[in-house]
């Protein structure tokens, strides 16, 4: 593989290397706390419509997902039952968003399926259960994903080699048909445990793109899965890499990619507890891969999301007294 240059930017390129990123953004001072009426555990957080859709992940009480007013962050109403019945959850995954038709499609790892929840359903009823749902291929166990449109979903899907190993493929899911197949472009460089990445769809600017935890690699491709630019960060290669973590997590903003990023140890040890890293900062791309800027946070966050309208940045912060807060995205 031919790589151009130590930090090149050129656009016509596949193969972007990028050794140094240190235009820097401080956002520490300006973080606003979200009060909320009910505790929240560990989260996963998404922008629809005029909602924020808090999704816990290690859930205080007896319903896992959250609505809030995305402009004024006024509750709304909790669903998700925790619980082994029909409808309830017994080990809440990743949300995948229909856009067109305000339906959430929730993935239960227990179950093994994807529960759908109409949003208008959820409103009107705070003790709604989902009675129509999808039997996930154990072959193919979709973990990350989006809309391409109202019956097509295209994602990361975990797939088990033992009882005990597995590696991560994209992969395309008809929700109609419910048939799922292996998609799109893999980087030849990553196997095993390199291939675990997060992925973030826009239909909109028509790529899709996967970042990488265990190595340090951008991966953008178009929605007909053919590879566009792979972007190596300063840990590619890195004689440590292995024992490093590097993305973690992305969404993208006005065609840009902002994405959540470690690059150093991937466990914490302080004193007798040890944890999984977290970021502090947001690395911010163009759909070509150029680097723009990098946005410190000055505090560890486990996910965060994008409102566009609002142009700000919701966080679930993990050192910080209230876990929910927001920064205006930095001006260009």
């Amino acid at each position: 593989m031919f790589l151009i240059g130590c930090n090149t930017n050129n656009a016509s390129k596949t193969e972007i290397v990028q050794k140094h990123r240190d235009i820097i953004v401080d956002v520490s001072e300006s973080i606003v706390d979200i009060k909320t009426e009910i505790l929240l555990g560990s989260s996963h957080l998404y922008i629809t419509d005029n909602f924020l859709i808090v999704a816990e992940i290690s859930p205080k009480n007896d319903k896992c997902i959250h609505l809030f007013n995305k402009n004024s962050f006024e509750y709304l109403s909790s669903t998700g039952i925790i619980g082994r019945g029909p409808g309830e959850i017994t080990n809440l995954g990743r949300i995948g968003i229909d856009e067109n038709n305000k339906i959430l499609w929730v993935v239960d790892h227990g179950k093994k399926v994807m529960h759908k929840f109409p949003l208008d359903s959820i409103l009107a009823n705070n003790n709604f259960k989902p009675t129509s749902c999808l039997n996930m291929n154990e072959e193919l166990l979709l973990v990350d994903f989006g809309f391409l449109n109202d019956s097509i979903v295209l994602g990361r899907a975990l797939h088990p080699l033992s009882h005990s190993t597995f590696d991560m493929t994209m992969t395309k899911l008809n929700v109609n048909t419910n048939e799922i197949e292996r998609f799109g472009y893999e980087n030849p460089e990553c196997s095993g445990k390199k291939t675990i990445a997060t992925f973030s769809l826009s239909v909109e600017n028509n790529f899709y793109v996967n970042c990488y935890d265990e190595c340090d690699l951008l991966t953008i491709c178009d929605l007909d899965g053919n590879v566009k630019h792979n972007v190596y960060g300063p840990g590619w290669n890195d004689k440590d890499q292995d024992k490093k973590a590097y993305y973690f997590g992305s969404d993208i903003f006005n065609g840009k990619i902002v994405a959540a990023y470690i690059g150093y140890l991937e466990f914490v040890f302080k004193g007798n507890i040890t944890r999984g890293a977290a970021p502090s900062t947001l690395i911010v791309f163009e759909k070509d891969g150029r680097y723009l800027k990098t946005i410190n946070t000055g505090y560890e966050f486990e996910r965060f999301c994008i409102d566009e309208e609002n142009k700000r940045i919701i966080a679930y912060f993990i050192d910080r007294e209230e876990p929910l807060g927001y920064f205006n995205i930095p001006v260009e």
